[in-house]
């Protein structure tokens, strides 16, 4: 957590953001995607998470556009809440909007052992 009071309310944005703003359209897309059965699917639901995810992305590559992390220059606890989504994101079967500022995080992160070892599992 950064000491600084401006730096650390930029990181829980983001971290406030993961959860209150791309957690549940990106839950009805990977559920339907990754966790019911063909036959159990809402498209409705699938599609309108994903469109409303793919929104919301431009939001975070707009940021990244200007930083490497969501906390500036290194990376930070406001990457973390994020960092399983994005994953999740990439591994998906789906098509996608470029978004190559968050494309580029995402490498950035699975160059983080951490990341690789406890993030980057396979979704089923």
């Amino acid at each position: 957590m950064p000491a600084d009071a401006g730096a650390r309310a930029k990181a829980e944005r983001w971290m406030d953001w993961a959860t209150g703003t791309i957690a549940a359209p990106f839950r009805d897309l990977f559920w339907n995607l990754v966790r019911l059965a063909p036959e159990q699917r809402d498209a409705k639901a699938m599609e309108a998470g994903l469109a409303r995810v793919a929104d919301l992305l431009a939001i975070l590559d707009a940021e990244l556009a200007r930083q490497p992390y969501l906390t500036g220059e290194t990376f930070g606890i406001g990457d973390i809440p994020l960092g399983p989504v994005i994953y999740a994101w990439f591994a998906l079967p789906i098509e996608r909007p470029a978004r190559p500022h968050v494309e580029a995080w995402y490498h950035r992160l699975a160059e983080r052992p951490a990341y690789r070892k406890t993030v980057m599992l396979p979704l089923s």
